[in-house]
């Protein structure tokens, strides 16, 4: 049994995938060809090697005692997980919800070294960090330890807090969170527990309320509100998106089914193989673009973390540390101005193999038999229903070639010869005012499809590395008063302080390289969207014109137009819900 909370947009994205799966599943078997068997096993493994990567990754961490187990046994329904009052889990343990990847790690700050290095292992390759307690709260070495993690490692940005077991203590509900966080506030000191993401719930009782039908137990549990939080946190990242690329993988594999379908019945299947070319290419050309922007990145925020290193070395040293700052925000504007250059490069780039590649779909046999058959029909005299779906499938074909900026015209002879009728602003007319901005070579991107990348100034990111100075400043005063007036103990208590402004500046630009990092992801989004997203809106207008013309006869078209229109409904979804990422 797998638990679906409508509030959890991303385990509902995957729910959802999942059905329409298993329908097109069933549809493969039913057809029981060999090429379908080999569609059907082909989606499979593409979805599995996908999925073994994680969609998202969230891992549980904590004390050992804290039942994240329990919270992750609550979440997928599933109550064969290992649960216990001692330390249960020895080693990491991955539990799918949906597409998403839970991980059930050992307890950090035992005496278990292993266990640590295990569960540090599963923290790096996570996209967030579910720090679990009881209501016992921090004791002193899981404070210190919980800081380490948050600061000296960097890991506040993808951390948040969950407080378990709350029935376990007596008192009104309300009044203990209070308390909590009150104390919880306490133990964080000098740092604020308003940076994290926060709940309060008996995992415990939303599973007893769930197995025992009983609504009062599951209301009382507070789970709802650490799956909004989840689902907070999944927008701010804009980490829906990843649930694209297994949906376009399925999408694919359609197509390919649909060859299969038109292939075996009398219908023509040419068109159809075309369209299917198209969208492989889109495909392809949007894997390669999100790699090399991916690493652009991924570069950008390594050069960032260094200068914050830099920085944090500073401390304590005779050099002006608020000359530092500002020469750290001016590197990692130069930082983010160079990835930006090289992120414009890549896209012009792209537009111009995209360009390529559709002008060599179009100028190929396959297409060019189009015209022949045209002109056949031409030489006899032939009006009739088939010539003008001819016309019609090559104006749609012909019109992805306007969608990329390509001069139609120039592709093949078909309108000098007058096959093509061209009175009421038709398909050659449209040709004819092709030809001005749009099929030139690609200077700018805003000169090909009107996308500007945002400039630093828009990035918002100067006034985070000013905090770094306003929160070290009142220390580093303190700190050349100690130096002069402080003995022993005092001294040691400086070099604290110091330390902790260390870790502080290190998480701090972390962060900023996250965010820097999600800025240039949501402008590829951007970008992707008005181009790949326009030739594929292109591409399924033709392609479902077809499906009606042939529908009627056929059932396995019909069946797969609407698994194909399922698919489609999920990628609309992702593409609104992260059009405007709050990263």
């Amino acid at each position: 049994m797998t638990l679906n909370n409508p509030n959890f947009k991303a385990a509902d994205v995957g729910a959802s995938f999942k059905k329409r799966l298993v329908k097109f599943d069933n549809l493969l078997a039913q057809g029981n060809t060999a090429e379908l068997t080999a569609i059907r096993k082909k989606v499979r493994d593409e979805l599995k090697e996908y999925r073994e990567l994680g969609i998202l990754g969230v891992a549980f961490v904590g004390q050992y005692s804290a039942g994240k187990s329990t919270i992750i046994s609550g979440m997928t329904g599933r109550r064969d997980i290992r649960i216990d009052a001692d330390i249960a889990t020895d080693k990491t343990s991955n539990y799918d919800w949906n597409g998403i990847k839970l991980i059930d790690t050992p307890g950090l700050f035992t005496d278990r070294q292993d266990h640590d290095e295990i569960t540090y292992d599963a923290i790096n390759k996570s996209d967030l960090l579910v720090f679990c307690l009881t209501y016992m709260l921090f004791d002193s070495l899981t404070a210190e330890n919980f800081k380490k993690l948050a600061y000296e490692k960097g890991y506040r940005w993808k951390m948040m807090l969950v407080i378990n077991k709350m029935s376990d203590e007596a008192g009104e509900e309300e009044q203990k969170i209070a308390n909590y966080r009150k104390s919880l506030a306490d133990a964080l000191k000098p740092y604020s527990l308003d940076e994290f993401p926060i709940c309060f719930i008996d995992a415990k009782d939303y599973c007893e309320g769930i197995d025992d039908k009983d609504d009062f137990l599951t209301e009382i549990s507070r789970f709802p509100t650490f799956i909004d939080a989840l689902n907070q946190f999944v927008e701010r990242r804009g980490s829906l998106a990843r649930f694209d690329t297994p949906v376009r993988i399925a999408l694919s594999c359609v197509d390919e089914a649909q060859l299969s379908f038109t292939r075996n019945s009398s219908e023509d299947s040419a068109f159809f193989e075309v369209l299917t070319r198209l969208s492989r290419t889109v495909r392809k050309e949007r894997d390669r673009l999100r790699t090399k922007i991916h690493s652009i990145a991924l570069l950008l925020s390594s050069a960032v973390v260094n200068e914050g290193r830099i920085l944090a070395s500073a401390v304590g040293g005779k050099d002006n540390f608020e000359m530092l700052n500002k020469q750290a925000e001016s590197k990692v504007q130069q930082h983010y101005e160079r990835a930006g250059r090289e992120m414009e490069q890549a896209v012009n780039t792209a537009v111009e193999s995209i360009q390529d590649e559709v002008k060599d779909i179009l100028q190929s046999k396959l297409v060019q038999a189009f015209v022949a058959r045209l002109q056949v029909n031409q030489k006899v005299s032939i009006q009739n229903e088939d010539r003008n779906r001819l016309i019609e499938q090559v104006e749609m074909l012909f019109q992805v070639g306007e969608k990329v900026g390509l001069d139609v015209s120039q592709l093949t002879d078909l309108g000098t010869r007058g096959f093509l009728p061209t009175a009421g602003g038709g398909f050659l007319r449209s040709m004819d005012v092709v030809g001005s901005n749009l099929h030139k070579t690609v200077l700018t991107v805003g000169e090909f499809i009107g996308f500007n990348f945002r400039p630093w100034q828009a990035v918002n990111i100067a006034k985070d590395i000013a905090n770094v100075a306003i929160f070290v400043g009142p220390l580093l005063t303190l700190v050349s008063i100690g130096a002069e007036f402080y003995k022993a103990k005092q001294e040691q208590e400086q070099e604290q302080k110091m330390a902790e402004a260390r870790s502080e500046i290190t998480s701090q630009f972390i962060a900023i390289a996250q965010n820097l990092e999600n800025q240039l992801e949501g402008q590829l989004r951007e970008f992707e969207q008005q181009v790949y997203g326009e030739i594929e809106k292109q591409i399924a207008a033709a392609r479902l014109k077809e499906e009606e013309a042939i529908s009627a006869s056929n059932t396995w078209v019909k069946q797969l137009a609407e698994i194909r229109k399922d698919f489609d409904g999920i990628i609309q979804y992702i593409t609104k819900a992260t059009a405007n990422p709050n990263t």
